[in-house]
């Protein structure tokens, strides 16, 4: 007697902790989905923390940058500005879960400052990437890479550091092609643009890439 009265009170129990063990294996992904969607909508109504910065202001600080790396290389030439001198901006896109709507940061931009040089030869591009790496290194910049491509052809510097955006340095052997280039963090423009169709590439309208000197200028 006692043991059939046992024996509905162990299948009560279990079907009762298979019953949370399925609404436990239902539940959290429905939970990480909500904490995904409240975050998602939390980052949405938060804007970006770019500092607002005037296009000519974002353009100097550019080019004293370049300027910088520029003496470290040792480059005699003079680049004034013109199509191998030259700027540039365009859009902003938030990180965090925003970046999956693809969807560009209202009245921001990115500015860069973009050079080149023909006829670099290997013997002086290479030691002039040396310098500058331990230079920017010196500097506080983060080497994220310097090497070669698989023929061992070309080579890049590329480095960053918090808060002044990146730089990237490339030197390819055909046709001794060396380029560098200052790539600012994002910033909002001071005054939003009155025209509804202005895009982050007007920043730099109007603005002159300054000219590289070399350092013995």
């Amino acid at each position: 007697m006692t043991e059939d009265l046992a024996q509905p009170r162990t299948s009560t129990s279990a079907a009762k902790w298979l019953g949370i063990a399925l609404a436990t294996i239902v539940g959290i992904p429905v939970l990480l989905v909500l904490v995904v969607l409240v975050t998602y909508g939390v980052q949405r109504a938060t804007p970006e923390d770019y500092p607002k910065v005037a296009p000519q202001t974002m353009a100097d600080r550019a080019g004293a940058r370049s300027q910088e790396s520029y003496d470290v290389l040792g480059f005699d030439a003079l680049l004034p500005s013109g199509e191998f001198n030259s700027l540039s901006s365009g859009y902003c896109y938030p990180g965090g879960l925003e970046s999956v709507a693809d969807e560009h940061v209202d009245n921001a931009y990115a500015l860069s400052h973009s050079w080149h040089l023909a006829d670099v030869p290997e013997s002086e591009a290479l030691p002039a990437m040396r310098r500058l790496r331990d230079h920017l290194k010196a500097e506080g910049w983060d080497i994220v890479s310097f090497d070669s491509t698989p023929s061992g052809g070309n080579w890049a510097l590329r480095t960053e550091r918090e808060g002044d955006g990146r730089q990237v340095y490339e030197w390819y052997a055909d046709g001794g092609r060396f380029s560098g280039g200052v790539h600012a963090e994002c910033a909002y423009l001071p005054t939003p643009p009155t025209d509804p169709y202005a895009s982050p590439d007007d920043a730099t309208t109007g603005l002159t890439a300054p000219t590289l000197r070399p350092a013995s200028d």
